[in-house]
Formats: C-alpha cells, structure tokens, sequence
C-alpha cells in the first residue's frame, strides 16, 4: 500500500498557514490537469513528486505575480510505501540537490531549523539558492538584521537564485536595508524582490544600479527611486514597480535606458506627483502591464519597436498615453480606460491577433481610420451604456475576424436605460459573412431587448457560425431569460451549422 503526504506553506496577510494531509495515494492521484507539472524522483523512501499548479490571476491582484496574469504555486508532494512510516529518518536518504529543492519551497527562517538535525542540513542551509526574509514590527529589528546579514555573509552557494526581503518598519525606526542587499548583490543574486512599508519612502540605493546578474527586479510600495544617471543592469530581464515613488521624470528615463535586455515590465501606480511623462522607451521590451489607479495627471509615452503584449488598465484622462512605436503587439488588453484614450490609440493597435477591450465611456466615433487586418479573437465587455458601437466599429473593422467574445455585467445593465437605442447597420460586416466561427456570450440578459436584437442580428448575419454560446452565471429572472433564448432558437441563422449552446 502506498500513501500520500502534502505539506503546503502559504503566507497570507502576514499569517503564515501550514497544511499537511496524507491519505491513500491511489484515491486521489487521478487525471491530473493538463496545467499542472509534475517531476518525480524515486528514492528509498518511495517517490517524492515537486507539484506546481499554474493558476490564472488578473494583473496586480497579487503584487508579487510576475509575467502577465499567471500565479505558480508550489507543493512538495511525499508518496511512500506504508513499511516506510516506521522509519522516521527516511528524508535524509535523499540527495542533496532534492533536499535543497524542498527547502526552497518554505520560509527561510523555518529551512534554518533544520540545521540544528546535524552537520549535513547546517551544510544544506547555507546552499539554499532561494531565501526569503520578512521582519514584522513584532519583532527586535537590530537582532533581525544582524540575523539576516550574518545568514548572508555565510552563505556559500555559488549562485543566489532569489532574494525576497519584506520589512514592515514602525515610525522612528530604521534599518540599512542597503547592506543586505549590497551583500545579496555580492552573492551574484539574481532575483531580488524588495517590499518595505514604512512613513517615510526608503530611497533604494544607488550604488546598486550596476549589478551585472540580476534578471528579475521586484519593488514594492514605499519604494523610492532617485536615479540621476543611467544605471547599467545589462542582466535584467524583468522588472515590477508596484506602487513606487519617483523623484522625478529621468529618474524613469534613467532607469530603463540601463536595461539593454529588459523584456518584461508591469507599473503599477496609485500616486505620482511629481511625475508628468513617464516615458518607456525600451527597443528589447516584449511584454508590458501598464496600470494607473491615481487622480495625479501623467502622460504615459510607450515606445517598444518589439512589444508583443500589452495592458492598459485605469487610464482615464484625455491625454494620458500616448503610443509611439508598436509594430509587432500580438496581443492586447484595453481595461477601463476612457473612450477619448482609445480613440486616441486603437491606430497603434494594428497589429494584434487577440484583443480584449473594456471602455469606461461610450465611444462617439462613427468610424475607425485603421483596419485590424490580423485580429482574430476580439472580446468586449458590455456594460457600458452604447456598447454596441464599439462592438460594430470593431466588426467593420475586423475583416478576418473568427472569435467574438461579449461579457455582460448585470449589475450595472440598469444605466443603459436613459441612453439611445440600438439601431441595425444599414451594411452587414465582412467578417460576418466570411469569418466568424464563433460566438461567446457570457450573462446574456435575454430581457433587455437591446441585447437580444444585437444577438439575433450576429445570428441572422454570421454565415459561417459553428458555435453560439449564451451563459448565465446568476439565477435571477429565469422566466425572462427562459424566454430570451426561446426567441434566439426560433431566429432563422444565416449559417445551417451552427450550434446554439446555452449554460
């Protein structure tokens, strides 16, 4: 018989909360999803399985995310035959490489325990390639950063794979993070994530702008960069500004013109004040998050010659992003801005095959001037008053388009009702009649009649429809709704194929 053991760490809020579970393996080692990844390794002891599951996130939900809307979270998975459990030592048969692996995936202060089981796991802590420290204001700060400095300078690792350090300060107090990080960068670190939350911003060192291995750059909120020349991080591959404090416009400019291989940035701003252009000018740039939740007025300037992914979130005023230079974006997702910002850039967004667009205003455009010659999946969300003019814009505009997602919100459907009415277009749109395979729509009300003319117009024009889904995920008005899609069965489509499907 064998048995299964999980052990799960997760910090939480600043509460760390540790499950275990062992049960028989056969019950519940079964079809696994085609998300997760498994890597096995057979020992003695039986077979111990380094379980990740990739979980999908919006952007900046979780400040520590890096890469767009992807969370990894990892699990340290024990099978072992039950003549094994007698035996409660089996762990140190493993070798060293698979022991450092699990120890990676708990906090470092906990790791550091083992070392007093004997001389081998006191080695195996000072290889250990990715640390984790956070100081809460409960604890004896000096002693922390002694602790932490000391743990630093002894760590005989050729390679500090990551560094993530959290500190919570109270007022008055202080602590020179630079000489830990200094000592990191000394280690060959090559991801650093820095989260401090104090009063006073903590102004991130200058003297560490030059280091030649870092490729992932972490900063959280409290942050200040005061960059007056350009750095030179000729490793850096990504990095993540969350919240952080800017002295001035070439701070920015300073900072990314140092990063000659950066390919993925996220910016996250609440407050700027000081800021007027935040210019991203970064030809190595692959992937951008963009998101703007502040009353403070900066002009954003994107100019990416290779950028292939794109999110823009939040940006509200007239003139608040101006986009130069995107040749090459495949994929772009346009998140309550105003309609003015994108008339003002949909010219640049040319070139995406997927496009997923929420526009917090209606759109007083009657006709775009560019074509979207390779956009083949478009999403719109519907909850905007007029809606539908983005959505017949988009279709004029689409002529090779094959999948069309709508999601309605049914919370905010009520405000559509003092605006102006749906009218069908006088000319149907190319991709209607050559291209469009498929129809998502997601809380269709099929009490509104704006709604329902719009759905039996795609229906009744859409020639080459395989599929049409229509989901509902509230239970209110289920008589209305019930009707709703009684009338969408009785449309006579113009495609004899098509499949209505109803969730």
């Amino acid at each position: 018989m064998f048995f299964l053991g999980i052990e799960i760490s997760v910090k939480r809020f600043g509460e760390r909360v540790r499950f275990k579970y062992r049960t028989d393996v056969f019950n519940h080692i079964q079809g696994r999803q085609q998300r997760e990844r498994l890597t096995n390794k057979q020992t003695k002891s039986g077979i111990i399985i380094i379980l990740t599951v990739s979980v999908s996130v919006s952007a900046f939900e979780n400040p520590n995310v890096g890469g767009p809307n992807k969370l990894v979270i990892p699990f340290v998975v024990w099978i072992f035959p039950s003549s094994c459990l007698r035996n409660r030592d089996r762990i140190s048969e493993l070798p060293d490489a698979l022991l450092l692996q699990i120890l990676s995936f708990v906090p470092t202060k906990d790791a550091v325990a083992t070392s007093v089981l004997s001389k081998r796991w006191r080695y195996l802590c000072k290889m250990m390639p990715r640390l984790r420290f956070w100081y809460e204001r409960t604890d004896d700060l000096e002693r922390f950063s002694d602790n932490v400095c000391r743990f630093l300078l002894s760590h005989q690792a050729p390679v500090l794979q990551s560094l993530h350090l959290e500190v919570n300060f109270e007022r008055g107090s202080t602590m020179d993070i630079g000489v830990l990080l200094g000592v990191a960068f000394g280690l060959h670190v090559r991801e650093l994530e820095l989260q401090v939350y104090s009063w006073e911003p903590y102004r991130f060192p200058t003297s560490l702008y030059k280091c030649r291995t870092l490729e992932t750059l972490k900063l959280g909120s409290r942050v200040l960069l005061d960059v007056s020349f350009p750095v030179c991080l000729k490793a850096l591959r990504t990095l993540s500004l969350f919240d952080v404090s800017y002295k001035d416009d070439g701070s920015v400019v300073n900072l990314l013109s140092g990063c000659s291989v950066l390919e993925n940035l996220e910016v996250m701003m609440f407050s700027h004040p000081h800021l007027g252009t935040f210019t991203i000018h970064v030809p190595s740039l692959q992937n951008l998050t963009l998101i703007s939740d502040s009353e403070d007025f900066t002009v954003f300037v994107i100019n990416a010659p290779h950028l292939k992914y794109l999110n823009l979130k939040g940006l509200i005023d007239e003139d608040s992003c101006l986009i130069e230079n995107t040749p090459e974006v495949v994929e772009a997702h346009i998140t309550d801005v105003s309609s003015v910002v994108y008339e003002n850039i949909h010219g640049s967004l040319t070139s995406v095959k997927r496009l997923s667009l929420k526009i917090a205003s209606p759109l007083k455009l009657t006709k775009f001037n560019r074509i979207f010659n390779q956009l083949v999946c478009l999403e719109i969300h519907t909850y905007e008053p007029e809606w539908w003019n983005l959505l017949m814009l988009m279709l004029d505009s689409s002529p090779n388009l094959q999948v069309l997602k709508l999601i309605s919100e049914w919370f905010r459907i009520l405000d559509r009702l003092t605006y102006k009415r749906w009218s069908q277009p006088k000319y149907v749109a190319e991709c209607l009649v050559n291209r469009l395979e498929t129809l998502v729509w997601e809380n269709y009300e099929g009490g509104i009649e704006d709604d329902r003319e719009v759905a039996q117009y795609m229906l009744s024009n859409a020639s080459r429809l395989e599929t049409a889904t229509f989901s509902r995920t509230d239970i209110l008005h289920t008589e209305k709704r019930l009707e709703g899609l009684k009338e969408l069965e009785s449309v006579v489509k113009a495609s004899n194929s098509c499949q209505l499907v109803f969730t």
